[in-house]
Order: structure tokens, then sequence, then C-alpha cells
């Protein structure tokens, strides 16, 4: 969330992007783990078992903090991805985007997200700027994870019945959704990275509102941020199990994109979405 930041990073997609793994297609019950987030840090185990992985953001702090993952390969570390993103430039191609609970408020806990661990190692950083404009990665809020296990295992992801798709520029919904607990698949079908970012809008606001409260982050947000699913690298899949009240809800992506630069959701990535029942 907020990945217009990423101007720091450069995130913007280059043509030939390294693309994820495809996911397995197998169901597989995933572990809970809780990470606590605080100004600026993140608790959690340094070591986890490999496989699907059902992550619940916790928000301590006193501003808004997303949960980013990124696959670290060929042996690279989290120090060096920070480093790098104190320069401008491509994101590198040993940085692949695994997703993890998008933003939440402060004091609140997201939708648990479900993200199929595969062995290695992982940073896990966040780029919410704060009042002052500074991402929180550069306030030290980063973490290093190692994930054991087997490179190759036959259970992955649940495969539900309801997909949320990403694409250049669109979230597809091909059901309605209601009030009450769904796990949906959110899957990159794009050719850059996306994001899934939940806010239920406050009572006379639109996305247009957020997206606008975002750029400057002057003031109350027009709505709250419950989690979603942070940055996934094209053909990714994470699970989010959403729980969803009535009311109006808007869906927004803000990752730059690979040829302006400008956040998705000024090429038309927001969509509202009214529960009712």
């Amino acid at each position: 969330m907020f990945v217009q930041t990423f101007a720091l990073l450069a995130i913007a997609a280059a043509p030939g992007l390294v693309r994820g793994p495809a996911p397995h297609t197998t169901s597989a019950k995933a572990t809970p783990v809780t990470v606590v987030a605080t100004d600026f840090s993140f608790s959690l185990p340094a070591t986890l078992a490999a496989g699907p992985t059902a992550f619940t953001l916790v928000n301590h702090g006193k501003q808004a903090h997303h949960f980013f993952l990124i696959r670290l390969e060929g042996g690279h570390t989290t120090e060096e991805l920070v480093a790098g993103m104190k320069s401008p430039g491509p994101p590198p191609p040993w940085a692949v985007f695994a997703g993890g609970p998008n933003a939440v408020d402060p004091g609140g806990t997201s939708f648990p997200t479900v993200v199929d661990l595969r062995p290695g190692n992982y940073a896990i950083i966040c780029i919410i700027p704060g009042p002052d404009a500074v991402p929180h990665v550069m306030k030290g809020m980063s973490r290093s994870l190692h994930v054991t296990g087997a490179a190759a295992r036959p259970a992955s992801l649940a495969v539900t019945r309801d997909t949320i798709t990403l694409t250049d520029y669109a979230f597809s919904i091909p059901w309605t959704l209601h009030a009450g607990t769904t796990r949906v698949t959110v899957r990159d079908a794009g050719s850059q990275p996306h994001e899934l970012v939940v806010v239920h809008l406050d009572p006379g606001k639109s996305p247009q509102d957020v997206a606008s409260w975002v750029d400057k982050m002057a003031g109350p947000p027009p709505g709250h941020f419950l989690g979603g699913v942070s940055p996934i690298a094209p053909g990714q899949v994470n699970d989010l199990v959403m729980t969803l009240t009535p009311g109006r809800y808007a869906l927004m992506c803000f990752v730059p994109d690979a040829k302006d630069g400008k956040p998705h959701v000024a090429h038309g990535m927001m969509r509202e979405v009214t529960i009712t029942r």
C-alpha cells in the first residue's frame, strides 16, 4: 500500500520482470502466524516451516502498517534489498514479491492472508510513509525470515470457489460479495505486480477520496484500512479470509506503473463494492 513511495524502490515492473512460479492447485491447511507491527518494527518468528501460512497483522503502532513479503533468491539478503532501495532503479531480479497482509489501521488487526511459503530467505518490509513522507522501511522497519523444508511439496493453497483477479488495471470479481466471512483467492493475472488494499469507506466517502488522502496524508483517512494482499508478482496468488459487514468498500492498487511510474489507482485500478447483507 502507498506504493507510490516506491520511487524509493523504483518498483515499476520493467518488461522482463521475473514472474513468480505458478502456484500449485491442491488443498492444504494453512499454519496461522500472528505478526505484531509497531512504530517501526515487526515481531514474528525468525524461522517458519514451508507451506501455506495464514499471516495476521496486528498493528500496535500509531501509524498504518503492512507486511510486505519479498522472496530473496540467489543468496541475497534483506540488508542488500534495503540498501538498494536508497537509490532509484528497477527492483533486482532476485526480489520476488510474495504478498502478505496489506495495510491495517493503528490499533487494528488485518484479515488473515495466506501465502504459500517456499523454502528460502525472505525480507519483510513496510514501505508505508509517515506524515514526514519517509517510508517506514527507512526507519528500520524490516525483518529477515528463513523458511525451512523440502523444495518440492505436493500441497499448496486451497483452490477457492471465488477469485479476485488483478489485471492491468482492474479488479475482476465474477460473483457478488456478501456480509460474513469468505476465503477468496487473489491472483495477479497482469503483466506487472499488483496489490489489493481493502478500505471500509466512511459515509459519503469514495475510493477517489482515499486515493487523494494517500497522496498527501493530511487529516483523518476517509475510511478504515482492513488489510488485503501486499504486492504480488505476476502469476502469483495469495488467499484472503475477508470478514465483511454491510457498508461500502474500496478495493485499490497503489503499485506504480511500469510505463509512467504513476500509481495504478491513477490508471483506474480502484473499485467500490457495496455489501448489503
